[in-house]
């Protein structure tokens, strides 16, 4: 079925890119991979990503922030809506000018071992995506598609294929796979107990994914910790 709904504009689609090399940068080099989400910024990375940040306007929803500690990535401030998916937390966080708003608990693929490779290896992406449509889901409630396969994963997937680790059923290889996002559940029982059962999609709980896609427009940016 195809999927319907907005799509970001390709120079939009190529500033948030742009955009979230930098930060995948700096974060492989930060190594930030701990459940706790607030971290300080050394200078240099300062240098990296500081931009002049666009001010705060209101939002369309009533959006109240939530009063936790340390919750905050400055090094996010300059972006309106930042989703950060904590796979080993089960958590996607969603920030707004890099202050943290609402957190979901989530489910994953089947597969629990390292970032997706290719279609049918059961795991959910590791890296930096976009939201680039959204749509009303009968069994999930929302589906958000993210752009997986990006640039990275492409590049995976073709040394993968050159050191022979893609498995091979008689001669046909897997393809890398598509059809990525997050969305709702029609198994809640199952996210309630924490059990991941999609095929590599995000899974939150239909209210919460429901929610999500009222706050967050197409174009914004998703990074998945592995």
């Amino acid at each position: 079925m195809a999927l319907r709904g907005p799509v970001a504009p390709a120079g939009a689609r190529g500033r948030v890119a742009a955009r979230a090399e930098a930060l995948l940068a700096a974060v492989l080099l930060l190594a930030c991979t701990s459940c706790a989400p607030g971290a300080t910024r050394p200078t240099w990375l300062g240098r990296l990503l500081d931009r002049p940040a666009a001010k705060p306007t209101a939002p369309a929803v009533s959006v109240p922030v939530v009063d936790l500690d340390s919750v905050d990535l400055p090094w996010a401030e300059g972006e309106e809506y930042l989703i950060v998916v904590r796979r080993t937390c089960r958590t996607l966080d969603l920030y707004r000018w890099g202050h943290l708003i609402r957190r979901y608990p989530a489910v994953f693929g089947r597969n629990p071992v390292g970032a997706k490779l290719y279609e049918g290896d059961l795991r959910t992406p590791a890296g930096f995506y976009t939201i680039i449509e959204k749509r009303y889901h009968d069994r999930w409630a929302r589906f958000m598609l993210l752009d997986y396969p990006n640039a990275t994963d492409a590049q995976r997937y073709a040394e993968a294929i050159g050191a022979g680790e893609l498995p091979d059923d008689a001669g046909r290889m897997p393809g890398i796979g598509g059809a990525i996002g997050i969305h709702g559940s029609d198994k809640e029982d199952l996210n309630n107990q924490g059990v991941d059962w999609t095929l590599g999609c995000i899974s939150l709980m239909s209210r919460d994914v429901a929610e999500l896609d009222t706050l967050v427009p197409v174009g914004t940016p998703v990074w998945i910790q592995e």
